[in-house]
């Protein structure tokens, strides 16, 4: 029996245009009867992530934000994995001697980023609320939650490596899209954030469902025995899943659970 369900945002539970499938508030009245928790799994800040969600939901669902950064259930923060300071600017200093990125850092008292040029001010606008340009990216304030950075030359091919073979394991560097990674304190992933929900909550793997389109996902998807990757995200994490779920312009992610949670068929459904 399926007890909580976990789903990426953006390239899976969103389509193209940022917008949630027109049954998933359906869903999610039907899921709270059953009493089965949906998580919003999201490399967004909590922000970024709850706006999506009427207050009715966000007070009966739980969040992953920031790739497992921290965690909210009810609305309320629950666990938070910051990144400290120390480790923080010795990778502003690797990276500025590398050069060829840019940053958003992602913090308890907001979002900043230092780099003025408009495109990428629209990068980050349409991604994260409450950005603030600043001058040195060593004042940010508050808890740092993660970095994500932008490298013009390819994440996986190019930015990742580099990062990987500077900081090893004291740094969690996730692929988030073609020039986009996030990166954590070590050991934090979606994955460790949906294991820790699975703990409080006294539920195993086999009673959990995810779905998710890109590595940054790929760590959460093993923590789930029933894993969906959409037929839209990459074949690497194709190769991991339990199944290949429709693609998110189509509404995958409800559909996958009215079949496999609900029992109905496409073919009921259209009637």
């Amino acid at each position: 029996m399926i007890r909580l369900i976990a789903s990426d945002l953006d390239g899976t539970l969103l389509d193209d245009k940022k917008r949630l499938p027109a049954d998933l508030f359906d869903v999610l009245d039907e899921l709270s009867k059953r009493g089965i928790i949906f998580v919003a799994a999201s490399g967004r800040t909590y922000s970024a992530a709850e706006h999506l969600f009427p207050e009715k939901y966000r007070s009966n669902m739980a969040f992953i934000c920031d790739n497992g950064a921290c965690t909210y259930i009810n609305g309320k923060p629950d666990r938070i994995f910051p990144l400290g300071r120390k480790l923080y600017n010795e990778l502003l200093d690797k990276c500025g001697t590398i050069g060829g990125f840019e940053f958003v850092v992602c913090t308890s008292e907001g979002v900043f980023f230092d780099n003025r040029d408009s495109d990428f001010a629209k990068d980050v606008a349409l991604f994260y609320k409450q950005n603030m340009p600043i001058d040195d990216l060593r004042n940010v304030k508050g808890e740092i939650y993660k970095l994500a950075v932008m490298d013009r030359l390819g994440s996986v091919e190019h930015g990742k490596p580099i990062i990987d073979g500077i900081f090893g394991k004291s740094l969690n560097v996730q692929a988030s899209g073609k020039e986009w990674m996030d990166v954590m304190a070590g050991g934090i992933s979606k994955g460790q954030a949906l294991r820790s929900l699975q703990e409080r909550f006294g539920i195993t793997p086999h009673e959990t469902m995810a779905f998710g389109d890109y590595y940054n996902d790929a760590d959460m998807l093993r923590a789930a025995e029933h894993s969906f990757c959409m037929e839209n995200g990459s074949d690497d994490v194709k190769r991991l899943c339990r199944y290949i779920a429709p693609d998110n312009n189509s509404g995958g992610v409800t559909k996958c659970i009215r079949e496999f949670v609900f029992g109905e068929s496409e073919k009921l459904r259209n009637i």
